[in-house]
């Protein structure tokens, strides 16, 4: 038994070693990489361009903002008020009532409803109700 498992296990492996996938082979013919070589160009080292010191940048204006400034709108009532027209809900108070103090209401006992053990019945343990 352990040969044939042994003889089968190899055979798969030999079986999934010449499995020929196509479309995930790369192919070195179509896909060159081809490196240029890089320039260096004047711009690319300008002390004008890189250095923020320099007085060439000149040219580049800082935008300021305004100061702000708060005006007579912004604080009056008339403009932040505007919906007086709400009625607040209240909750009306909570009161206790005769029957949540009541023992007739908590302490029920009906004999009727309450098992106090559990008693295996006949039918409970017939093969006829059970198949």
């Amino acid at each position: 038994m352990k040969k044939l498992t042994t003889v089968t296990f190899i055979a798969l492996l030999l079986l999934v070693g010449y499995v020929k996938a196509e479309g995930i082979e790369v192919r070195a013919s179509s896909h060159e990489n081809i490196e240029t070589f890089l320039k260096l160009e004047s711009w690319m080292t300008s002390e004008t361009l890189w250095n923020s010191k320099s007085t060439a940048n000149s040219f580049l204006n800082l935008e300021t903002e305004s100061n702000l400034e708060l005006q007579s709108w912004m604080t009056s009532e008339k403009t932040w008020n505007l919906n007086f027209s709400f009625i607040e809900e209240t909750d009306s108070a909570l009161a206790l009532e005769n029957w949540m103090t009541s023992d007739k209401a908590w302490n029920v006992k009906n004999d009727d409803n309450c098992e106090t053990e559990l008693k295996v019945e006949n039918w409970m343990t017939d093969n006829k109700a059970w198949k």
